[in-house]
């Protein structure tokens, strides 16, 4: 179960387990406490060891943004080494993103140090070693892990990190956070057990309830008006494929939340990205890997609905209120459990299901291709508007990605233009695009980081408001990137404000004084900020953009950039909100 290893010191043994562990990449933020773990990589490596590369980020929410955005493009579990409480707490609005976006990720900071005996390796020698203590450093993150442990032995260290990663991947899965003490990282154990990935393995869900199962292959077979919601079903190709399978074998209209390209765009079954038209007249609904599958206060289903969730955590316990009307739990895979659901769908079909199966087919392709000619139509009426339309930008960037790019993978963070960036960019493959899952701004940057480092060989576009720009802390991301010889493309969907600050205050308060004199305080940004010129500060190349038909010229520019090695920043000026 363990292999037995020769370590200098506890820092040693914490590098082989990580090893171990399979770990390709460790997203560090340094401090006074890390610096055991650097200095043993540097050791074990001049002994011919195997160690992780070493991402450093100048940035703590980089570190976790880019690791989440590393696993969300392999499912590999990641490691981030931060510093103390100080560390900890600059990941941030990142780490309710990881958990939201079932993450798995191991989180390691440092503790400040126990002692004041010199005669202990490690012991306190700084004036800050008494500042950054606190009564409970673990309570930072504790709402938002599935675990954390302080380890306080150095013989430990291999069986903590196995013990971290078998909770971390294992189904639902999540992040982890363990504290390492200098006293620990710094002592001279002599042997330590590392212990063997194959023999501590995650735990997997299964298909789920058979039962419930073939309750609701039977609905679907028989519903008159069916609609499948789906948030990340498609987190992995198994995913993305049953759902397809099963959408094609019944004629089911698919509505996505693209957190994860869970169907394809251009297929005449996927029904667009709004919910509201369905629910209103759906009489099975089947909920798939979704948080949020629809706003219960402004429209919901039929109260005589059938309705069923099949997702990793159907009941959402980690969401204290979350009351959304069910007829079906089920906790499972959806990749292993959608192949069960259209085998007891097909058992229960007749011929008159079969004919209404077929006439169904016809009127959603129908319906699909209207939607998708609208939405052109929308973009190319657009086209010469001053300032640019966002819809304008988000076609040019389809464009782009249709006719220069269609390797490309998208990091999504445009926020409230989320929607229209899923109608103009299709996205036909899984591990093409993804969200944060959560509502932290700032991932969009790390997360093309991790990305990127994940897929070497595709260009990757982080499609992000200026907002999420400025909270992304570009100038750590870009340098990241840049020393990490990793590069992407940022566009910038550059509206000078906060719209989705704005956006619930005008909801709220329509006949507002906010509304009635234009005055909109902490929205709007002022005149435009020069975010292109923040790229050559880090070896980047930067683009304003404020003529419509210069959008898809400067896209390609950009693009050629980060083909040749070098991250490119495109501000697109929007009309401001």
């Amino acid at each position: 179960m363990a292999d037995w290893r020769s370590v200098e010191e506890g820092a040693d043994a914490f590098v082989c387990a990580l090893s171990a562990q399979g770990v390709r990449y460790l997203f560090l933020n340094p401090g006074t406490d890390t610096f055991p773990v650097q200095e043993a990589i540097v050791r074990l490596q001049e002994q011919g060891r195997p160690v992780p590369e070493v991402i450093l980020c100048p940035f703590e929410g980089v570190a976790l943004a880019a690791a989440h955005g590393y696993y969300a493009a392999t499912q590999e579990p990641q490691v981030v080494l931060v510093h103390v409480d100080v560390g900890t707490q600059n990941l941030g609005c990142l780490l309710h993103n990881a958990q939201r976006s079932h993450i798995a990720v191991l989180l390691c900071a440092g503790r400040a140090p126990y002692t004041t005996d010199p005669e202990v390796r490690g012991t306190r020698d700084d004036y800050i070693h008494w500042l950054q203590e606190q009564l409970d450093q673990h309570g930072i993150v504790r709402n938002y892990v599935k675990w954390d442990y302080e380890v306080r032995r150095p013989d430990l260290l291999g069986e903590v990190v196995a013990r971290a990663f078998q909770i971390a991947a294992s189904q639902p899965p999540g992040p982890v956070y363990v504290t390492l003490p200098r006293e620990v990282l710094m002592a001279r154990p002599g042997q330590v057990p590392i212990f063997r990935r194959d023999r501590m393995p995650p735990a997997r869900l299964g298909p789920g309830d058979l039962d419930a199962l073939r309750e609701i292959g039977r609905r679907l077979a028989r519903a008159r008006r069916p609609v499948v919601l789906t948030g990340s079903t498609g987190r992995t190709e198994d995913g993305f494929r049953a759902l397809l399978r099963l959408a094609e074998a019944l004629a089911l209209p698919v509505v996505e939340w693209r957190d994860r390209v869970n169907f394809p765009a251009g297929h005449p079954l996927h029904q667009g990205y709004d919910p509201r038209p369905w629910l209103a007249e759906a009489d099975v609904v089947l909920v798939l890997d979704h948080d949020v599958p629809y706003i219960p206060t402004l429209d919901g289903p039929r109260p005589d609905a059938f309705i069923a969730q099949i997702d990793l955590d159907p009941v959402k316990a980690t969401i204290p209120l979350w009351t959304y009307p069910l007829d079906c739990a089920v906790q499972a895979d959806s990749a292993q459990a959608l192949p069960l659901l259209l085998e007891y769908a097909e058992r229960s079909l007749a011929a008159a299901d079969r004919r209404r199966i077929a006439q169904r087919r016809e009127a959603l392709a129908a319906r699909h291709r209207q939607q998708r000619e609208a939405w052109q139509r929308q973009a190319l009426d657009r086209a010469a508007v001053r300032p640019i339309a966002p819809e304008w930008l988000a076609h040019c960037l389809g464009r782009l990605l249709a006719e220069d790019a269609p390797d490309a993978i998208v990091v999504d963070e445009t926020v409230t233009n989320a929607r229209l960036l899923f109608a103009h960019v299709p996205a036909a493959l899984p591990g093409t695009w993804f969200k944060s899952g959560g509502s932290g701004l700032g991932w969009g940057l790390g997360a093309a980081l991790g990305v990127k480092l994940a897929h070497p060989e595709r260009p990757v576009i982080a499609a992000v408001g200026d907002g999420s720009f400025v909270f992304g802390s570009p100038l750590a991301a870009l340098w990241s990137a840049h020393r990490a010889r990793a590069p992407f493309l940022t566009v910038i969907f550059d509206n000078g404000g906060y719209n989705a600050t704005k956006q619930p205050l005008v909801a709220a308060y329509p006949e507002g004084e906010s509304v009635r004199t234009g005055r909109y305080v902490g929205v709007e940004l002022g005149d435009p900020l020069r975010y292109d010129l923040v790229a050559a500060a880090v070896g980047a190349y930067g683009e304003r953009v404020e003529e419509p038909e210069e959008v898809l010229p400067a896209l390609r520019r950009g693009l050629e950039r980060v083909r040749c090695g070098q991250s490119a920043v495109i501000d697109v000026l929007l009309a401001p909100i």
